[in-house]
């Protein structure tokens, strides 16, 4: 399986698989899935496949880090 590298938020593919999405997040392959069954994650069924829109995915982490801010 090719590795991921990506290098900026433009690199990124409109729809990201699991894999994708822990490289991005820099975490386990079972940390993202166990991500991705959760309710507020973004993430969808497509088929058999679990993906997440590069879009909401960056609307997730920014919503993630302004909560973050608010609890300084």
């Amino acid at each position: 399986m090719k590795k991921n590298s990506f290098t900026s938020v433009k690199d990124l593919p409109i729809m990201l698989s699991v894999s994708q999405v822990a490289a991005v997040l820099n975490i386990s392959r079972a940390s993202a899935y166990e991500l991705a069954h959760c309710k507020n994650f973004p993430a969808m069924l497509v088929g058999c496949r679990i993906v997440v829109s590069k879009d909401k995915l960056l609307a997730w982490i920014e919503a993630r880090v302004a909560m973050n801010e608010l609890c300084s």
